[in-house]
């Protein structure tokens, strides 16, 4: 085969490079098209460059004589006449007038637009996009946070506050220009092609993981992320393989693990490499991965790791000031996140007071919505009323029953349950643009009810906080909703997820998602896109030794005959037809039998949330029986320590509860197991009941809070609205600071309570306190002589079981 160009071949060569200095012409905007004329010899051979147009490009004509000898010589002739035909341009670009296009300014204008559309006013404080189907820029659509798709006009609209957001992120894809809303500044187009320039580098990583299955290969691997900068390949032994390891600028062996690593700038020029090996298949990082990380593989700075400072000036100061650095950090966290998270930080980290200071930071965008565990809905509506005075408590919408309306107040508050009876209220009226799911975790399993139920929510949420304290990274296929909540757009498909986190086997009835893999990588992706977590050994420097915590319970589900003993006890007392004593008496025996539901549900609720270790402490032996009932009833390994258990004994189950591996309860007595005993292994500390004498309870607390205990201690106190609870709580407190100012208590409670305020404003209820005050202060020797007879009298004749009720 002649190594000679035919004529024909030199036509199209030089047509083709014609047409491409033509293209390049338009783009650097010149107003005169440059024709060049390309003439061939009879002999077949290139001729020479003219201009026949008078154009001047002071190019010299440029004569190539090929050599005929072979096809690589051809080549070579070929492509110095490409590198030739370069010049031309060049030079006419530089003579051109100056009041011209230069290049200069050419180099930010964004190259190859084929869609055009613009930013319009839709609403008040909302805009759209009127621009035609572009899958790129859909994608860009889902990720902003007020997005809104109007299916009638087929357009997506958006708030003002995201407009530079949608702007940078749509000026990163080149073959796409908005034109700006009226009124707005143009975004800096130097920069968008800047921006293009890497996305065309983050596509040609994003291919990778595209084709790189192997039918023949013999020898399966997977590239896995090991840090922020680094990414391991986990591989048999294959020469070729090893090779390729060495060609690598970064690499590095671990002789322990056997396994090389990289720097992800080289993970494209190694996959390139790997990809030419028949004979090996290796699975790249996911594609959540390289988007996570995306500033890492073309060789840039990594971003700082430093989260930006929120301004928090516009939130009540009560809650600002009384944030502690690292709950002022998950602040930060939350808004650098757009106001989507999920805060898992260990329990007793204040979890609570976070979610509440960055839905405050989010106010204007509410009604909010916060669904938690039954047995913590009122407690959230204290910390509301506690942390934000600003806001009117008659707006706090606390829903007890299915019936109530769910969108009645500006902040509302449902547990889980009831939202799962309450489909139909949530189909209609606006929704909540600010949702707070407290122990999220309750969604692990996307079958239920209760998932199914706050999906619609979480969808159409602008800012999504979830709370967890046992965020499940054992078994990642129960993350798989909380991260589908927050992130939708990170794993779209369950299947993608479970094959890369959960170990996925197909059996003979379909997938199996329940095991675990590559969870190291699992993790460094969500604390980068999502997740925040502290454990108390991480903070514990900036935490007290004590953090108590008042959970304020409902007494809503008590049968009609202890509402109205409890009721009449209250009215006898206020009358005060019989002796003080007598009367407060009776009032805290009912009391006991009227919190039996609300205290085993939140006993549940902490077995739910993972907690495998703690104490509960209660007075009446009517408690304790029904905790031990209940508990022996679900399997939950427990020990029990009341009046009744032996010395010999004690020490027994004290070993026990200390050096057992599986969940366990220790169910004790306030005044028969407040002493001599240690618990450390615990650190969460529950008073199902109170007590009138704050010295107890706080030898109480100490039955975990000794030497030894290498964690702070957490101690909640169970209070129920309506009950002798509303009079004993105020008395504790005012006793319990007294001992704190004379250095006989470690921790002010007030000032240390998640909310220690909030017994009613009953005209008669400080007269009654007093009773309390003037009855059980004198003597408390003679007081827990008489408190325990009168225990035992009630129990001689228990109250009918409401086990049935439960």
């Amino acid at each position: 085969m002649s190594a000679q160009l035919t004529e024909e071949q030199q036509r199209k060569i030089e047509e083709n490079r014609r047409k491409a200095l033509e293209r390049r012409a338009q783009r650097l905007g010149q107003t005169t098209m440059i024709n060049v004329i390309y003439f061939v010899n009879t002999t077949g051979g290139p001729g020479h460059l003219n201009n026949p147009s008078g154009l001047s490009t002071g190019v010299k004509p440029v004569q190539a004589t090929p050599n005929p000898t072979s096809d690589a010589t051809a080549c070579t002739s070929s492509s110095s006449f490409y590198n030739r035909s370069i010049q031309p341009a060049q030079a006419a670009v530089a003579q051109l007038p100056s009041n011209t296009f230069t290049p200069k300014a050419a180099s930010a204008k964004k190259p190859c637009v084929s869609v055009r559309g613009k930013c319009v006013s839709h609403t008040e404080g909302r805009f759209r996009v009127e621009v035609r189907y572009h899958a790129q820029l859909i994608n860009v659509f889902k990720s902003i946070p007020s997005k809104n798709y109007d299916p009638s006009t087929k357009m997506w609209n958006f708030s003002h506050e995201d407009y530079r957001q949608l702007m940078e992120e749509a000026a990163g894809i080149p073959s796409v220009y908005l034109k700006p809303l009226e009124g707005k500044e143009a975004l800096d187009l130097t920069a968008a092609v800047s921006r293009a320039r890497d996305s065309v580098t983050l596509s040609a990583v994003l291919k990778l993981c595209k084709g790189w299955q192997k039918p023949g290969a013999v020898l399966q691997g997977q590239c896995v992320l090991v840090s922020r900068t680094k990414f391991e390949v986990d591989v048999g032994y294959h020469v070729d393989v090893i090779t390729a390891f060495k060609q690598m600028p970064t690499k590095n062996y671990d002789m322990k693990t056997r396994k090389w690593s990289f720097s992800l700038e080289d993970y494209k020029m190694l996959m390139d490499l790997l990809g030419g090996i028949a004979a090996v298949e290796v699975e790249p990082l996911p594609r959540a991965v390289i988007l996570a990380f995306s500033a890492r593989f073309d060789g840039r700075e990594a971003s700082s790791s430093d989260v930006p400072e929120a301004d928090l000036s516009a939130i009540d100061s009560t809650i600002t000031l009384s944030l502690m650095p690292f709950q002022r950090e998950g602040v930060n966290f939350a808004v650098s996140k757009q106001g989507r998270l999920l805060l898992a930080d260990d329990m007793g980290l204040g979890k609570t007071v976070q979610a509440i200071c960055i839905a405050a930071y989010y106010r204007k965008e509410w009604p909010l919505l916060v669904v938690a565990p039954s047995s913590v809905r009122f407690t959230w509506a204290e910390a509301f009323r506690r942390w934000l005075p600003s806001l009117n408590p008659d707006s706090i919408n606390v829903v007890v029953k299915a019936k109530d309306e769910l969108r009645s107040g500006l902040v509302s508050i449902i547990s889980y349950d009831l939202l799962s009876r309450m489909e139909k209220q949530q189909q209609g009226g606006n929704p909540f643009n600010v949702l707070i799911m407290d122990e999220s975790h309750f969604l692990k399993n996307m079958k239920t009810a209760r998932c199914k139920a706050a999906l619609p929510l979480l969808k159409a949420a602008k800012r999504v906080i979830l709370l967890s304290g046992t965020p499940a990274m054992s078994r990642p296929s129960e993350l798989y909703t909380q991260i589908l909540a927050v992130r939708p757009t990170l794993f779209p498909r369950m299947h993608e997820f479970g094959v890369r986190y959960c170990d996925a086997r197909q059996g003979t009835w379909g997938w199996d998602y329940s095991g675990s893999s590559n969870l190291g990588e699992l993790r460094l992706l969500l604390e980068e896109c999502l997740m925040l977590r502290r454990l108390k050994s991480d903070v514990l420097s900036q935490l007290p030794a004590k953090q108590r915590k008042v959970v304020t319970v409902t007494i809503d589900g008590i049968n009609t005959r202890t509402k109205a003993a409890l009721s009449a006890a209250a009215q006898e007392l206020a009358r005060g037809h019989r002796s003080e004593k007598e009367a407060l008496l009776v009032f805290y025996n009912h009391t006991a039998e009227a919190k039996l539901q609300s205290i085993m549900e939140y006993i549940t609720d902490m077995l739910e949330c993972g907690r495998e270790k703690f104490l509960v402490f209660a007075h009446h032996k009517l408690v304790l029986d029904h905790i031990t009932t209940d508990l022996r009833k679900k399997n939950i390994g427990l020990i029990r320590i009341d009046g009744s258990t032996p010395s010999a004994e004690r020490q027994q189950l004290c070993e026990k509860f200390q050096f057992s591996t599986n969940t366990c309860v220790a169910v004790l007595s306030i005044t028969a197991a407040n002493m001599g005993i240690t618990l450390h292994s615990a650190d969460l500390v529950i008073f199902a009941e109170l007590f009138w004498n704050p010295g107890i309870l706080i030898q109480a607390e100490d039955r975990v809070h000794r030497i030894g205990q290498t964690s702070n201690v957490n101690i909640h106190y169970l209070v129920a609205k309506g009950t002798a609870d509303d009079y004993l709580w105020p008395m504790i407190q005012s006793k319990m600071n007294v001992l704190e100012q004379v250095g006989l208590s470690e921790s002010n409670l007030s000032d240390n309570a998640v909310n220690s305020n909030f017994h009613s404003k009953d005209s008669k209820q400080r007269s009654i306190m007093e009773m309390f005050q003037s009855s059980f202060s004198a003597d408390d020797d003679m007081d827990e002589a008489v408190l325990m007879a009168a225990a035992n009298d009630w129990e001689d004749f228990p109250p009918e079981d409401t086990s049935g009720q439960h």
